[in-house]
């Protein structure tokens, strides 16, 4: 395929070589609807576990021989912490979701066309 007929006469007068663009704007009703950021809203409720749950392991002393240190008990509990997290933060976003797609409401777009 070749793209010769889109390029420009180059024996054509500046009038020429110029198209005309013609904006058509239309106002066109459109519908409303609330959402929330689910990606947001689980990222920062995963973030929160992990803090937490390492947080929370540091208020419990590590047994004297035990074959663990306070660093792995910090880690495993930052999972644990993290993937609760996750699980409740899925489970409020969609809460929040339900909520807010209750809420609807109107409004006047402008739809352009660039012909």
């Amino acid at each position: 395929m070749s793209n010769a007929s889109n390029l420009p006469d180059e024996h054509a007068t500046p009038e020429e070589a110029v198209e005309v663009v013609e904006n058509v704007h239309q106002p066109v009703q459109v519908e409303l609807r609330r959402s929330v950021r689910y990606g947001r809203i689980i990222v920062g409720a995963v973030v929160l576990g992990i803090v937490v749950g390492a947080v929370v392991s540091m208020f419990f002393p590590v047994p004297e021989g035990a074959n663990y240190e306070l660093g792995q008990v910090a880690g495993l509990m930052a999972v644990v912490g993290g993937a609760i997290g996750l699980v409740v933060g899925a489970l409020l976003s969609l809460l929040l979701g339900a909520v807010a797609g209750r809420k609807r409401g109107a409004a006047l777009a402008v739809q352009t066309d660039v012909r």
